[in-house]
């Protein structure tokens, strides 16, 4: 007699379709709160503080910076009109467009992980809020991106949202790592 399609060699039952979507994030209320709690926190932070340092310090020729630990850190208000490092100066909309998919393929990717890869949900949190919060600034700030931490040993001026997005990516980085070791160590198996 035939075994039916939904049993393996094994006799444990395959999981079907529906099961499979149900085990995905995109299906979990709680990834979904996860997911967006991170994003949101994170572009609030982001914002907030680009607000209040370019406030308290000013810009231009009036600015001044803080220093918070002598030699290492201090805050100093800065417009960049590129990318990472400065790089394209006057190239907002095609960042803003770069941006702009950026955000979908962060949502595309964390809708098509498991429910319980809680770090990988953190880390594409991350990455969302710091891609929409440089997006809102290149958006409603004339193609510029509000900078302001400074530690005196890297040359660049950077935010919340750039370090969210140097965190985020080599968080989801390790995550697809491990996800591919742990299939590969499974198939040999």
């Amino acid at each position: 007699m035939n075994q039916p399609i939904s049993s393996v060699k094994s006799g444990s039952p395959m999981p079907s379709h529906a099961d499979a979507t149900l085990s995905l994030a995109k299906s979990s209320p709680i990834a979904w709160a996860r997911f967006v709690l991170i994003a949101a926190c994170g572009l609030t932070a982001d914002l907030w503080t680009k607000h209040l340092a370019f406030a308290k310090l000013g810009y231009g020729p009036d600015s001044h910076h803080v220093v918070l630990i002598p030699d290492v850190l201090r805050l100093r208000t800065t417009l960049n009109p590129g990318a990472v490092f400065g790089v394209g100066p006057g190239l907002a909309p095609l960042f803003i467009l770069i941006s702009l998919v950026a955000v979908g393929f962060v949502v595309y990717v964390f809708m098509n992980t498991q429910r319980r890869q809680w770090v990988m949900h953190i880390a594409l949190g991350l990455i969302l809020a710091g891609a929409m919060g440089n997006l809102y600034d290149r958006a409603f700030n004339g193609g510029k991106v509000r900078d302001f931490i400074h530690l005196q040993y890297w040359p660049w001026i950077f935010n919340l949202a750039d370090a969210m997005l140097c965190i985020g990516v080599p968080l989801l980085v390790i995550c697809w790592l491990f996800q591919g070791a742990q299939l590969h160590a499974e198939q040999q198996s």
